[in-house]
């Protein structure tokens, strides 16, 4: 186990930056952006709004970041709409970047992303995400930003603070993932199921839609599976 990972992930849970379900069937559960119900969820920005602990993670990538750049340049550091451009910003100053830059949503469902920066021919561009579960999100970032600027040099590797998923997922197919904390790595998995063969809604849990409007009573349920969330 990596004990820097570990660490990393402890203060997270400190933070109540993390819930698991208590596995009592009275207590609820989330149902993700997909339409998945989970046992577990993840809101970095409980963590990474604190100015001190954000400037801690992104040195922290910054770090890991330069280990694959070896002394290369980054020209441009974009981050993904919204809670990745925070993060992205304090990279893009610790890695002397010229430019920050994001890319918007658009679309009904808003998962399609368009970018409106022009990067000159044969600038550098590196991705930043402060967490990412399948590597889709970052692949639809370099699409965006490829299709207006085909001639830009897109880095293949995605700075992350933490991941859910594997360093190079089916999803991500143009770079691999550099994170701070990989689940993965720290041997932690939160199972997610389609919402009809969901095992905690047959028992009687609740299902909670947009969960990070509740956060703070979600937390409560971990000790008091009766606690009740709005």
């Amino acid at each position: 186990m990596n004990a820097v990972m570990q660490k990393w992930w402890d203060e997270l849970r400190a933070a109540g930056a993390v819930w698991q379900h208590s596995r009592d069937p009275r207590a609820p559960h989330v149902v993700l952006r997909s339409g998945r119900h989970s046992d577990g969820f993840i809101d970095t920005l409980q963590y990474l709004s604190a100015v001190r602990n954000l400037e801690a993670a992104a040195h922290a990538l910054e770090r890991e970041l330069n280990f694959e750049l070896r002394a290369g340049t980054v020209d441009w550091v974009f981050g993904s709409p919204m809670a990745g451009v925070p993060i992205a910003t304090v990279v893009a100053l610790q890695l002397r970047a010229d430019h920050i830059a994001f890319t918007e949503k658009t679309g009904k469902d808003g998962k399609e992303l368009v970018c409106r920066f022009d990067v000159p021919a044969g600038e550098s561009v590196l991705c930043v995400e402060e967490m990412s579960t399948t590597g889709q999100t970052p692949q639809r970032s370099i699409d965006a930003i490829r299709a207006r600027n085909p001639r830009a040099r897109i880095l293949p590797y995605v700075g992350a603070f933490l991941i859910r998923c594997a360093n190079d997922p089916p999803e991500l197919k143009d770079a691999k993932f550099v994170p701070v904390v990989s689940l993965p790595m720290l041997d932690i998995a939160f199972n997610e199921w389609p919402a009809e063969f969901c095992p905690l809604c047959r028992v009687g849990s609740r299902a909670i839609e947009n969960c990070k409007r509740v956060w703070k009573d979600l937390l409560r349920t971990m000790e008091d599976p009766t606690h009740l969330v709005p």
